[in-house]
């Protein structure tokens, strides 16, 4: 009997812990996550949920959204914040991590890193927007960065990995992308100002 008690002791505990990292937002973070902004500045961006899908022949799951576009698209900061990151290694590519200074840090991976005619040649001038250094700040919009495949996504399809961490741990945030590529297409097919739109 003693046995089974402390054994249900220990679950309880194990399961305790395991529901303090959550990997879906609650309700608390709903109003950062509904202001958003889509991370590619692209009409024809596409992505489904992948979130969790397998990965490298199963052994690793997939903590994010790739966001398909063609290369060179820009990407822009979903929010306001801080320069984390700005690096490179053989497995992300190129890559830049915004701190938004509530918890909630954005991952930007794969950026390109080729220009016309040469595979991998264009380097960190051609995966930024501008010399980023760490504590530079970023404005929601802001472009920083631009897609590619550069890392072990060389080879395949242009796209962005687009993670969100909250205390660290990756999220899943498909329902508030979707909902900020929503908003980003109304607002390309439907401009609150269309005055420039106006041929004379």
């Amino acid at each position: 009997m003693r046995k089974s008690k402390k054994l249900s002791i220990l679950i309880l505990i194990t399961l305790f812990l395991v529901s303090m990292t959550p990997d879906r937002a609650e309700a608390k973070h709903y109003e950062f996550l509904n202001q958003i902004r889509f991370p590619v500045d692209h009409i024809k961006a596409h992505f489904y949920d992948d979130w969790k899908e397998k990965r490298g022949n199963g052994n690793r799951l997939h903590l994010g959204l790739d966001v398909r576009a063609p290369k060179g698209s820009k990407i822009v900061a979903i929010a306001d914040g801080e320069v984390n990151t700005v690096s490179y290694n053989p497995l992300s590519g190129y890559y830049i991590a915004i701190d938004h200074k509530n918890g909630w840090m954005s991952l930007y991976v794969h950026l390109d890193d080729d220009v016309v005619g040469n595979d991998n040649a264009g380097g960190k001038s051609a995966a930024f927007a501008k010399d980023f250094k760490k504590g530079d700040f970023v404005r929601q919009g802001e472009v920083i960065g631009f897609v590619g495949n550069s890392g072990n996504a060389e080879g395949t399809v242009p796209h962005l990995h687009f993670e969100i961490q909250y205390l660290g741990t990756s999220q899943d945030i498909y329902e508030f992308v979707l909902q900020s590529w929503i908003n980003y297409e109304k607002g390309k097919l439907f401009p609150k100002n269309t005055k420039d739109l106006l041929i004379y």
